[in-house]
């Protein structure tokens, strides 16, 4: 549970910044097994990819629901996903998120996709 909870306070941490530099910007389609085959050309980018959901496990945390699976095509990554997403094994999944060659601190995951995530609160700033 302490790993989930280092992991999720990252995958959060990278979904706080990901909004706020992401304003403006678009993310590019690309397949899982281009992004499984040369995952440096793709690491801190915005992606969105399209495959079959395994593995889904979702667990409640203190910061709110998160969902971690692998997605697939002939090549699979592995998705956190936060907030509700109802992913179920076998199912079709699009999603949008920031691509990580390497994610965790503790439990390192390979190939990591953060999808949502409960932004920090913005300062009043100038």
């Amino acid at each position: 549970m302490v790993e989930l909870n280092h992991l999720l306070r990252r995958a959060l941490l990278a979904a706080a910044i990901a909004s706020v530099t992401a304003c403006g910007h678009s993310s590019q389609t690309v397949a899982l097994s281009a992004v499984s085959a040369d995952p440096s050309s793709y690491d801190q980018q915005d992606i969105t990819v399209s495959g079959t959901a395994k593995d889904a496990v979702t667990r409640q945390t203190r910061r709110g629901t998160a969902t971690r699976y692998q997605l697939c095509d002939t090549a699979c990554i592995n998705v956190i996903a936060f907030g509700a997403s109802g992913v179920a094994d076998g199912s079709k999944q699009t999603v949008t998120g920031r691509f990580h060659t390497s994610f965790g601190r503790r439990r390192v995951l390979s190939n990591v996709l953060v999808v949502g995530g409960r932004p920090q609160p913005q300062g009043s700033g100038p």
